[in-house]
């Protein structure tokens, strides 16, 4: 099992790059920082797993991050205080400047 390289309370990045196959990183996330806010177990990163390669596949830690809908939607009319949570594999996180 790999070290988690983020620990929960860090800032991060989503990775913002374009995929030709299958992956769970929503759109409106790519380029954007949010704060992880738990830590899930390595799994097999989902570009592998929708090739149904669950035995070969890569594995990484998981991370749910969470973000104020503010900073994800210009414009936004709800709440200051409103946020979003999502789940990504470490490859698409950086630590945030």
């Amino acid at each position: 099992m790999a070290n988690p390289r983020f620990s929960v309370g860090d800032k991060v990045t989503v990775r913002d790059q374009t995929t030709m196959f299958h992956t769970r990183t929503q759109k409106y996330t790519r380029g954007r920082t949010g704060v992880v806010v738990e830590h899930r177990p390595e799994w097999v990163i989902p570009e592998d797993e929708a090739w149904d390669r669950m035995e070969t596949g890569r594995k990484e830690p998981f991370y749910v991050v969470r973000f104020k809908q503010t900073e994800l939607w210009p414009g936004y009319t709800g709440q200051p205080v409103d946020t979003l949570e999502s789940e990504f594999s470490e490859r698409w996180l950086t630590p945030a400047q």
